[in-house]
Order: structure tokens, then C-alpha cells, then sequence
């Protein structure tokens, strides 16, 4: 079956931005505002952390419920994150695609961490029959799926990525 996750660091540019949040929420602690990096910029540093390391292009055209495609195949990728240990959400009228990049960021550690790298059906079949709203895949459920998923259906690795991977 699948590995264990694979963990990378950030990119520099995305580990000052980290170090940056982490000020402000240290320097505000005692306000009890918890200044959570979500909504598009969590998912754009993913899709950038998935760039970086897959071997993957940005989809050529929007693309609903896809935002990449696997270099060669021209399979469909969808990237989705968290940065707050919640699991991928799905909305109502999504596309679907073939493959699912689960990216959980650690903005304190500066690191990403793949947390399902596998065919979106699996997690999509968690899902309630008619999504009427955004809903969550709980993290637990997405990680036992990760465990199923053999090493030839997930999407491949770049051969020379640009940053180390944390063992």
C-alpha cells in the first residue's frame, strides 16, 4: 500500500511569510484574534507547494473542480488545503477531477505536508449524496484513505524539486 506522508519545508519566500504571521500572532496574543492564514491564500500556497514538487502544470483554462494536470497524462488534478487541521471541503457544483493533492500547512514549522496524494473518488465518496453546502471530509477519514492508496495511483513526484524534503 501508500507511504507515510511525505513532509517538505517551505519554499524561503513562504517560510519569512510563515515567520511573519507568527510574529503578528505572538505580538497580538493577548487580544485572543488568532490571525488564521485561510481561504484563498491557504490555497494558493498549496497549489505553489504542489507545483513545486509534482510533476504537474497549472490547468491551461479555469477548470471547475480541477486546478492542475499531470504532465504526460493530462490527467486532472485538484488541490486542496488546510491550514487550520481541518480536512478538504467540497462545494455544491464543484467539478470533479481525477486526482487529489491534500496539502495540510504548518504555518509555526514552515513545512507541508501531503496528506492524500490519491484518486479524488475515494474522498469524494465520503461526501453526502447531494452537497446543499460547503462540506468537510473529516482529516481522520482522509488520512486512512492516504493509507490505501498503492504508490502507482498516486500523481509522481518531480525528479529534481527545488526544495528538501523533510525526512
Amino acid at each position: 500500500m501508500s507511504q507515510d506522508p511525505v513532509k517538505f519545508d517551505l519554499p524561503p519566500a513562504m517560510r519569512r511569510l510563515c515567520a511573519a504571521h507568527q510574529e503578528v500572532v505572538t505580538h497580538y496574543a493577548r487580544t485572543g484574534l488568532k490571525f488564521t492564514l485561510d481561504g484563498r491564500l491557504v490555497g494558493d500556497l498549496a497549489e505553489a507547494v504542489a507545483f513545486e514538487f509534482f510533476d504537474i502544470v497549472p490547468c491551461k483554462a479555469r477548470t471547475n473542480g480541477a486546478d492542475a494536470v499531470v504532465r504526460g497524462s493530462g490527467s486532472l488534478v485538484q488541490v486542496k488545503s488546510s491550514g487550520s487541521g481541518r480536512g478538504p471541503t467540497y462545494s455544491k457544483g464543484e467539478g470533479t477531477a481525477t486526482y487529489l493533492l491534500f496539502v495540510e500547512l504548518d504555518f509555526v514549522a514552515g513545512t507541508a505536508t501531503i496528506a492524500y496524494n490519491g484518486p479524488e473518488a475515494p474522498i469524494r465518496a465520503l461526501l453526502p449524496r447531494e452537497l446543499k453546502h460547503s462540506t468537510e471530509v473529516k482529516l481522520p477519514l482522509v488520512r486512512e484513505r492516504a493509507r490505501h492508496v498503492a504508490l502507482g495511483d498516486q500523481i509522481p513526484f518531480k525528479l529534481n524539486p527545488t526544495a528538501p524534503v523533510v525526512s
